[in-house]
């Protein structure tokens, strides 16, 4: 990899809608567990291990099948881990051919319980994916509202900018969420996720080919590949402005890492088991 512009390193953040990082106790209380000690790689093996994963393209990022851009929102959060559980759900089906856009504003407004702004935290991120999950957004892969009538249930992906061809769009309240979201959200569930102590754990999530979500100073980002530059061991992450950016290791540490999401029978119709004939399918 070329040398990273020291301009994307460490960038500073605007305060938008990210509330203070829950300790590692709070994150276990939302589902997640201790980093396991097996996993945790020596420093002075992350040069090698690094270079592996740019070979193998075996990072998250190379699962991940898009950029979200949340717009005027406060819903930072909630598109970080919309980011890493479709890495997960691309990385467990090994392509990211059958991937799926989920909607970060049904996150937020389940999570905040209908309110608009002043964010939430990635503790409410964590336990909101792990007990209801998330529903697809009206956009796909194939394009505008592509998902539209391939899911029974969906929503736009924030309501901090709109987009012409969405059917609905601007702030919804849980209380007019699609009758029934439920029955679609399950399918979309975080399994299993493992709290960040520090920037040791952190990197070795990121060599394991696991995304985190975490933030700082107000800012929640998925961070997706470790980078090695010159000497500097650097966490590359995918922001919700349609951008890369890198944080050094004196950044890292908290938030949790997700290892496991639901998956579904057929990945051509993944939520088809619910309902008999047709499935989801309008």
């Amino acid at each position: 990899m070329a040398k990273i512009n020291p301009k994307l390193i460490d960038v500073s953040h605007m305060p938008d809608g990210m509330l203070d990082n829950p300790s590692e106790y709070d994150l276990m209380c939302a589902g997640a567990i201790k980093f396991p000690k097996k996993f945790y790689i020596p420093k002075n093996e992350w040069a090698e291990r690094i270079e592996q994963v740019d070979l193998n393209q075996s990072a998250a990022l190379d699962f991940s099948s898009r950029f979200t851009h949340q717009g005027r929102s406060h819903e930072c959060v909630h598109h970080a881990t919309t980011q890493g559980t479709e890495i997960i759900y691309n990385r467990q089906l090994g392509t990211v051919d059958y991937a799926v856009y989920l909607s970060p504003l049904f996150g937020y407004s389940l999570a905040t319980n209908g309110r608009e702004r002043g964010g939430s935290n990635v503790m409410d991120a964590l336990y909101q994916s792990m007990e209801v999950g998330r529903i697809p957004e009206f956009d796909g892969p194939d394009g505008p509202n592509s998902q539209y009538d391939k899911f029974l249930h969906t929503m736009h992906q924030t309501s901090g900018r709109s987009e012409k061809h969405w059917p609905k769009s601007g702030w919804v309240k849980p209380r007019r969420f699609p009758r029934g979201y439920e029955t679609t959200a399950k399918h979309f569930k975080i399994l299993e996720a493992w709290a960040i102590p520090n920037a040791e754990a952190h990197m070795s999530a990121l060599i394991h080919g696991f995304p985190i979500i975490n933030g700082r100073k107000g800012h929640s980002i998925c961070h997706g590949r470790a980078v090695k530059d010159g000497r500097k061991f650097l966490s590359m992450y995918r922001d919700s402005y349609n951008r890369d950016l890198y944080d050094s290791l004196k950044l890292l540490g908290g938030g949790f890492c997700i290892t496991a999401v639901s998956m579904p029978d057929d990945p051509n119709k993944p939520t088809a088991s619910d309902v008999k004939g047709k499935g989801h399918l309008r």
